[in-house]
């Protein structure tokens, strides 16, 4: 009996050894990899004010840590791991170098390494882009593993466009703020334009699934084919239950919904190929539609372009074999397409063509000779965004070498914008991104990183081609899947740029070129999982400093959830409850100048001078290049300077002037120094800065009112008249403007 003791005491450890055992870290890896691939672009919490940038890039760098987290304890465990090299590997660590570098020379190194609120794409998000690259070269072996990556890929674009349609028939239970759905879908992306850069991607990876040779199968067992194929519909129909019938304020309930829909698309992943040739066609074929449909919903112009020159690649790529072989199959998908774009456009409205034509016109000038001049004008976001790179030009001409830094654009563009700029945008915006991709990389990371992220461009296209020479006809698809997916994603953003979303796929598409045709002999040998041979002290470790890495991600997170809150108490005028949660954002993250800014606006709604005095004045300590922080203090000390306070005057003006500095556009700040001079007893200064504020800006009525009644004092009626209809002539649609002529006459 006391020979059976120690048996009966190891069998539970070898019950877990032998049900850990037939997992591997390399599949461990492989699976969160893939869900990373489908959840990060389709993921969102609404009970953030960044509602899906926020959400995506702080479980993102959770997954991160946790594959290298599995990585870490396999090195351990094994003591040995081969590094799969790639000619990409240099130039990617010596972009990430020179993005660091600008990152330490940045005009703020804090934002230009954690990223500003509302696209967190600082330093530290560039390092995920970077891990997520090394991860696919390591643990990605086989053409069976990159099918299942672009399997995940089309299944969360799929879901995308299921929601783009509902949002289209103004189906949506949620309100969005900024677009209107039913005109531009935003999908789970939440912009037009970035839902379309990724939905390209997905559509030329999924003409790679939809062409691919399948294995002949005679006649079809509906009973096998309901399990692999209700894995990827629970996905698809599990995710419009979620948003109709789960509340994101209910925690458990809103992210098990994920976590099932991720678990049906890694099932489907794994057994997609279950399917009859027949199902898996029109399966693919219709996510092929789904996703054009929602390309077209988004009327994003530079999606077409992207769509187009994608198409013509891809037919160059992969060649008369493919194309004669597969003739039928892009015959029915050319023919649905056209259908659907020729119903769709039969409504001007919801055409990309008429938003393209209706932003460009003509424009008659007298020369000095009295002829006249015909001149192309471009409008709305077409004007804006060629402005908007001029403006980028002038940023990249004074910063040559590491530019500005990530994500500060913000604090630098006032200073450079254009003067036609505030006309073509809305008045008083400031630009955070280029709206070109290309120009964005010198213009925040200098022209050392400009010419690498090209050169790396180059060596991702010069790989594709070159592998075409030794490629089978599967991988030769695959390639030209790759390439367009690459091209269509690179020439939608010459009109718009990349987020966490979709910029953390066109990485690893990257890696998908540069591991394409190794084969699994590439790897090393597969380590099974073993709770036996863990060494649980190191093991610890690991797992600790994972879970501390997490705890840090998730403080934006936390800290948006509070500050939505406080904001939205904020607008609704429940002033205390507006401290409260955002007192409590602050504690979370207190460097978030945003936060600090409505707190201050929150303090002043209440009368609590003192209070918001404190708070604008931390906020111009850890938000610096924040003008409207500086422009409230001016305020606030001009109104306690009408309160008796005298030595407040020259604060008032100090702050103006700092607002000014940050920047030259800033209306308002004009005329609270016009408002200054006034009580200074120095009307013509006054009236000289009113007028300068009605110039940059001719839509603020109390600049208007306050010219006009101050002219009329000075006896300059005249000359305000002038100025006011010549503004008239810019914009005849503005009543006041039109009301103060006639009062003028």
């Amino acid at each position: 009996m006391k020979k059976n003791r120690p048996a009966l005491k190891t069998a539970p450890t070898e019950k877990r050894s032998r049900l850990a055992g037939f997992l591997t870290y390399d599949l461990v890896i492989e699976i969160m990899l893939l869900v990373i691939v489908f959840l990060i672009p389709i993921i969102f919490d609404r009970r953030l004010g960044i509602v899906f940038s926020g959400t995506k890039v702080a479980w993102l760098r959770a997954f991160v840590i946790v594959t290298l987290g599995v990585w870490a304890i396999k090195l351990i465990v094994t003591k040995e791991h081969r590094f799969i090299r790639t000619v990409l590997d240099w130039p990617i660590l010596a972009y990430l170098l020179i993005t660091t570098v600008a990152t330490l020379t940045s005009v703020h190194v804090y934002t230009s390494f954690v990223g500003f609120y509302g696209r967190f794409e600082g330093l530290s998000t560039w390092y995920l882009f970077g891990l997520s690259f090394f991860i696919v070269t390591n643990y990605i072996f086989s053409f069976e593993q990159l099918k299942r990556i672009i399997v995940a890929v089309v299944s969360s674009a799929t879901i995308m466009s299921v929601y783009g349609v509902i949002q289209r028939q103004e189906l949506d239970p949620y309100m969005w703020g900024g677009v209107v759905t039913w005109q531009r879908v935003i999908g789970t992306i939440g912009q037009p334009n970035f839902l379309a850069a990724y939905i390209l991607m997905a559509f030329f990876l999924g003409l790679v699934l939809f062409l691919e040779e399948k294995k002949a199968a005679p006649e079809i067992d509906w009973f096998e084919q309901l399990t692999p194929l209700g894995y990827f519909l629970f996905s698809q129909v599990g995710f419009v239950f979620m948003i109709y019938f789960l509340d994101a304020s209910d925690v458990f309930l809103w992210y098990s919904g994920f976590a099932i829909i991720t678990a049906g698309t890694l099932l489907f992943a794994f057994n997609y190929q279950k399917l009859h040739p027949l199902i898996l066609d029109l399966l693919f074929g219709s996510c092929l539609i789904l996703i054009y449909i929602c390309l077209l919903y988004t009327q994003s112009r530079g999606g077409y372009m992207g769509f187009f020159t994608g198409g013509v690649l891809f037919v160059l790529v992969a060649g008369r074999h493919w194309i004669f072989k597969s003739w039928k199959e892009l015959a029915l998908l050319g023919l649905f397409i056209v259908i659907i774009s020729a119903f769709t456009m039969l409504r001007p409205e919801y055409s990309p063509f008429e938003r393209f034509t209706g932003e460009i016109s003509t424009k008659t000038e007298i020369k000095s000779a009295g002829e006249e001049a015909a001149q192309l004008e471009l409008k709305g976001a077409a004007g804006s965004r060629g402005e908007t790179w001029k403006s980028g030009f002038r940023i990249v001409a004074d910063n040559p070498l590491f530019g500005i830094g990530p994500e500060v654009l913000k604090m630098v563009f006032p200073r450079y914008e254009t003067e036609l700029f505030r006309f073509k945008e809305t008045f008083h915006v400031k630009q955070d991104r280029n709206h070109n991709e290309t120009l964005d990389v010198p213009v925040t990371k200098g022209l050392i990183s400009f010419f690498l992220y090209l050169g790396i461009l180059f060596t991702v296209f010069r790989t594709g081609f070159v592998k075409l020479k030794t490629a089978t006809d599967p991988q030769r698809l695959m390639i030209a899947g790759l390439l367009a997916a690459s091209l269509a994603y690179l020439v939608q953003n010459q009109f718009s740029f990349g987020v966490v979303a979709i910029t953390s796929l066109f990485w690893i598409m990257w890696a998908m070129v540069m591991i394409l045709g190794q084969g699994e002999e590439a790897g090393p040998k597969a380590a099974k999982i073993s709770l036996n041979d863990i060494p649980w002290l190191p093991v610890a470790g690991v797992i600790l400093a994972g879970t501390f890495l997490i705890w840090i991600s998730f403080f934006s997170f936390f800290s948006d959830v509070y500050f939505k809150s406080g904001k939205t108490n904020l607008d609704a005028g429940h002033l205390t409850q507006a401290v409260d949660d955002l007192t409590r954002s602050l504690n979370v993250f207190p460097l978030e100048g945003t936060t600090v800014s409505h707190l201050a606006i929150a303090y002043l709604n209440q009368g609590k001078n003192d209070e918001a005095a404190r708070d604008l004045i931390y906020g111009t300590l850890i938000d610096p290049y924040n003008a409207d922080n500086f422009y409230m203090l001016s305020r606030l000390y001009l109104s306690l300077y009408d309160r008796g306070k005298k030595e407040a005057l020259l604060e008032s003006e100090r702050n103006a002037d700092i607002a000014l500095k940050i920047d030259p556009y800033y209306a308002e700040a004009y005329e609270t120094k016009a408002m200054i001079d006034e009580r200074l007893g120095k009307p013509d200064e006054a009236l000289a800065l009113y007028e300068k504020a009605f110039i940059i800006n001719p839509t603020l009525v109390s600049v208007i009112l306050k010219t006009e009644e101050l002219s009329k004092k000075l006896g300059k009626v005249g000359e305000a008249r002038q100025i006011f209809a010549d503004a008239y002539q810019r914009f005849p649609d503005n009543i006041e403007l039109f009301k103060v002529l006639e009062r003028l006459k």
